[in-house]
């Protein structure tokens, strides 16, 4: 079953990086590694290559929302078959 899953980033640079980030690779993994941390709208992302970056979503509960949806991907609870974005909004659509 697939579900659509929306963040309201701060602005639509952060909302491009917030779905290539989260993008599908060849081997139908993500990238992420980890979850550095979430301090207010901000989340810190750790790459596999143990590269980190941040992202501004628009308040605090779109980062929550990311960190639990993230969390579950990174447990292999759910799986990522889309990312897209428009404007400020980044799409994630989840096999779950």
């Amino acid at each position: 079953m697939e579900k659509i899953e929306k963040f309201e980033c701060d602005d639509i640079y952060e909302a491009e990086k917030l779905a290539g980030l989260v993008a599908v690779q060849e081997d139908n993994s993500t990238y992420i590694h980890s979850i550095a941390n979430v301090i207010e709208n901000e989340i810190v992302i750790i790459l596999k290559d143990r590269s980190c970056h941040s992202i501004l979503l628009k308040d605090s509960s779109n980062a929550v929302r990311l960190k639990g949806l993230l969390s579950e991907i990174m447990q292999g609870e759910k799986t990522i078959s889309e990312s897209s974005f428009e404007h400020h909004t980044t799409r994630i659509i989840i096999d779950e």
